[in-house]
């Protein structure tokens, strides 16, 4: 990538920042099948999975032929390694400019010239929290860090599986990029992108300035803007950065530093952690996932509460559904949408209509599925069978006989 009179690789170090189970790893199982499916044999011998120390990360590095990726679920431990390991975070740091790195030792010497690194690391947001402390900061060590937040935002059942049609698909286009980024010797700026850089540069460093723990982290801001636009660039299969793609990469390290700020002053601490469900919740959740109407078999073992409980509910119709013999089964449905608190299960049809917002709202009423079943069609009472009678005594064929 272009820089002034220089150039400057284009690596990435990820940190997904997100809450236990909320999907770090699984977001990251499914960029790596895109990804083996791109390129199986760098997958298979240059994915280096945790950081054992400086001198151990520049030997993985050096058998993996200086290209490599380094992978560690457990990135809290890389942290708390580097305060005490100093040569671990310069190697680091290294790694992320593309500067040579070297062992120290004077038997049996290790030197990579050009390493070309790439690290994706998961933390939680009190892992991060915790590490994060003012030298760090200032040292340059987490403003080379792209953190990103990760939590999920629906529950999806097991049933909803991704199309088989997409990987292979999306690893094709990864394929295609990384052949056309292999032919490029450098990807430029186009000359209408160049003002446009310094607008986001000078806006990013003034929203820096408003806080104190986002000042470390924008130094490395522009940087981070370029490569990410790179890599928008070479997926496109271009070799010019246009005013567009710098717009959409600020806009991520823009997200990226917002989070950092509300980690670092511990305002999304809070939310970060989920709050357990209250039984209105899960019943309303369990009945949405049967499409708003559901028999209580269905509802109460997965809840843990009884059927009066739930009846107790607002919002919550209770009715009845006969199907041939025995005792009618008990079925829960959704109430109306409409803001209301719901209707008691004791509600009958005769409920008169009540004001509500200004308007009268008349009540949900309980009512019989056997209503709603057409009347029995009543067949004619069978009547006797009549014996036939004969025309005539006299037989007609009787001449003829």
């Amino acid at each position: 990538m272009q820089r002034g009179s220089g150039s400057m690789p284009l690596m990435l170090h990820v940190l997904l920042c997100g809450g236990t189970g909320e999907g770090k790893g699984q977001s990251w199982g499914i960029a790596e099948a895109i990804a083996r499916d791109a390129n199986r044999t760098f997958m298979a011998g240059n994915v280096i999975h945790g950081v054992v120390g400086g001198a151990g990360v520049i030997q993985a590095v050096a058998d993996c032929g200086e290209h490599a990726l380094i992978v560690d679920t457990e990135y809290a431990r890389v942290l708390r390694a580097g305060r005490r390991q100093a040569n671990l975070s310069q190697v680091l740091r290294d790694l992320w400019d593309g500067a040579p790195v070297a062992t120290s030792r004077a038997k049996d010497p290790i030197q990579v010239d050009r390493p070309r690194v790439a690290i994706m690391g998961h933390i939680t947001p009190e892992e991060f929290r915790a590490n994060l402390t003012g030298t760090d900061r200032d040292g340059g060590s987490y403003n080379r860090l792209l953190t990103l937040p990760v939590s999920q935002v629906r529950w999806l059942s097991e049933r909803e599986r991704m199309p088989a049609h997409l990987i292979p698909e999306a690893g094709e286009h990864f394929a295609r990029a990384l052949r056309y980024g292999q032919r490029v010797g450098t990807v430029t700026l186009a000359a209408d992108a160049y003002d446009v850089a310094d607008n986001i540069r000078h806006d990013l460093l003034g929203k820096a300035r408003e806080s104190e723990d986002l000042k470390p982290f924008a130094a490395r801001c522009n940087e981070q803007i370029r490569r990410i636009a790179a890599l928008f660039v070479l997926f496109d299969l271009r070799c010019e950065i246009t005013p567009d793609d710098l717009h959409a990469a600020a806009c991520l390290v823009t997200h990226a530093m917002s989070t950092v700020e509300a980690i670092a002053t511990g305002n999304g601490s809070k939310t970060s952690k989920r709050q357990p469900l209250s039984l209105a919740e899960k019943v309303r959740t369990r009945l949405e996932l049967f499409g708003g109407s559901a028999r209580s078999s269905q509802i109460l073992p997965y809840v843990g509460a009884t059927a009066a409980e739930v009846k107790a509910l607002p919002g919550i119709v209770v009715m009845q559904e006969r199907n041939g013999v025995g005792r009618p089964a008990v079925v829960f449905s959704l109430g109306r949408d409409d803001g209301s608190d719901g209707v008691p299960p004791d509600a009958g049809p005769d409920t008169a209509e009540r004001p509500q917002q200004g308007r009268a709202v008349k009540a949900a009423e309980i009512i019989s599925v056997d209503v709603c079943r057409p009347a029995p069609v009543r067949l004619p009472k069978p009547q006797p069978v009549k014996a036939p009678k004969s025309l005539s005594t006299a037989n007609p064929f009787l001449a003829l006989l």
